[in-house]
């Protein structure tokens, strides 16, 4: 009764390891095939969504930088174009 305790032990401890063999190997057939498509992506130059992200960020931000810029530049001519109007030639009287 030892013995046939012994090698279902035996039996169960092979299974395992055999079980632990096919989960490695199943985990560097993935590790493989992630390098894989990470080289196709990089060799395509695609880019990263968060890249993608904050660049979109950063444009919208220049956007709003130079709507701001143009307001202000039209301000101004208008500002000083009103004050030119405003202004009236002296008459000199000698």
């Amino acid at each position: 009764m030892k013995s046939r305790s012994s090698l279902l032990s035996d039996i169960g401890q092979m299974a395992q390891g055999a079980a632990s063999l096919v989960d490695d190997m199943r985990m560097d057939a993935k590790n493989i095939m992630n390098s894989r498509d990470e080289r196709k992506q990089n060799h395509s130059n695609l880019v990263t969504y968060e890249d993608f992200e904050a660049l979109t960020t950063r444009l919208e931000s220049l956007v709003a930088r130079i709507e701001f810029l143009e307001a202000t530049i039209q301000n101004n001519k208008t500002v000083k174009s009103a004050a030119g109007r405003k202004k009236t030639p002296k008459n000199k009287e000698d």
